[in-house]
């Protein structure tokens, strides 16, 4: 290898690339990781990265950025601030690599010999990666190239739809009510076919799953016909009913719907009930389009969970998919804690008697949340059947 270890190729472009975007402290954004192969050869990731974009082997560039940023995480878990600035880092690089490396011809004098030193030993590097993972190209990375983490949890928080306090608190209040058997129909379905049957909707699932369920699990009755969601800090058993029809029926259910589709239906039902917006029509009729309603504390096989709007905010497609991961000082974690704390400013969660359903107040990972101040999307309730909720927007702080 050079002599320089702070070397690497393309360093002395990448750094005037970074002073044309006015970043005047372009060193700072040249950290010196290293990938180390299975043979244990080490190689700077600017130098691997540098040599895969330039022999346009995009599926292996992909994959050292992704090794890198597992580098980065590891390295810092214990401080948010230093990981986030490091992946800052990383996402400058690979823009940069995106719009002046592929293809590129050629190279000076001291990159050139760089350049073929590394490359006689790119095979070593191939092989290291093809047996600690599956070289993959994903989805986010083209968006990511262009803007920050912090941009990114800002945009699609800010791009997400949340409901009214109001709404929230009368859902909640429903619930309470149906919990405690002070009514014998969920309110938001009490015009359905099904208004005779007392239950809370849930979405289906055919296998149990503990933490899915939150604290409780789910008991078929099939003499009865129904199904129940069994409490584990009281007797009562709560009488539920499954998103229905998308794969027919399960014959353990008996006579109650409970079909294999893990849909929203029934959410969008409220939905539409309670603002006007409709989310579950073909995509012509749709109000939102390219959104996805996130259960952002999960649990959805829950009935406590499913229709409760403190846990359900409409979130932009191309966001929805980081809520799912359950992960730890990452963009998703970051992502998921965040949108969790403005979920609990807006409703003011500690005014809840959480007691009265039987479950603890959801809380979030403090120490991922990224602070500062979010101009969020509220949806009210309709006054009638003609119209749609008003859109407001709102600031919470955080």
């Amino acid at each position: 290898m050079a002599k320089d270890a702070n070397q690497f190729i393309f360093r002395e472009e990448y750094e005037e690339w970074l002073r044309n975007l006015g970043i005047k402290s372009a060193g700072a954004y040249c950290p010196q990781d290293k990938y180390t192969c299975n043979d244990g050869r080490e190689f700077l990731f600017f130098d691997l990265i540098g040599v895969f974009a330039k022999e346009n082997d995009r599926l292996y560039v992909n994959a050292l950025f992704e090794e890198w940023k597992a580098f980065i995480e590891n390295k810092n878990q214990n401080n948010l601030k230093t990981t986030l600035n490091r992946l800052s880092y990383l996402q400058k690089y690979r823009q940069f690599v995106e719009t002046k490396i592929y293809g590129k011809k050629r190279l000076s004098k001291e990159d050139n010999a760089r350049f073929n030193e590394i490359l006689n030993n790119i095979d070593s590097v191939r092989k290291s990666i093809d047996k600690s993972q599956n070289p993959k190209v994903d989805g986010m990375d083209s968006l990511i190239e262009y803007i920050s983490t912090k941009r990114f949890i800002k945009l699609a928080i800010e791009s997400s739809y949340f409901f009214s306090p109001k709404l929230v608190v009368e859902r909640f209040e429903e619930i309470k009510e149906y919990i405690c058997q002070q009514k014998d129909v969920d309110p938001a379905f009490k015009d359905k076919k099904e208004s005779f049957v007392k239950y809370l909707p849930a979405r289906y699932t055919s296998k149990e799953d503990s933490t899915d369920a939150a604290d409780g699990v789910h008991e078929c009755d099939q003499i009865l016909g129904k199904v129940y969601f069994k409490l584990s800090k009281e007797s009562q058993r709560l009488c539920v009913i499954y998103q229905e029809g998308a794969r027919g029926k399960n014959t353990k259910c008996g006579g109650n719907t409970c079909g294999g589709g893990n849909g929203n239906a029934r959410v969008c039902q409220l939905i539409k009930d309670r603002t006007g917006y409709d989310l579950g029509t073909t995509t012509n009729k749709k109000h939102f389009r390219n959104f996805i309603i996130s259960h952002i504390w999960g649990h959805a096989i829950d009935p406590r969970y499913f229709t409760n709007l403190w846990n359900i905010v409409i979130v932009p497609a191309w966001a929805n998919h980081l809520l799912d991961k359950d992960e730890e000082g990452t963009l998703a974690s970051a992502f998921k804690a965040t949108i969790q704390k403005i979920i609990t400013k807006l409703y003011q969660y500690n005014s809840y008697d959480w007691k009265s359903i039987e479950m603890d107040e959801p809380t979030c990972k403090e120490e991922e949340v990224l602070h500062g101040n979010y101009q969020i999307n509220t949806i009210d309730g309709i006054a009638d059947k003609e119209t749609l909720g008003k859109i407001s927007r709102v600031s919470i702080p955080v």
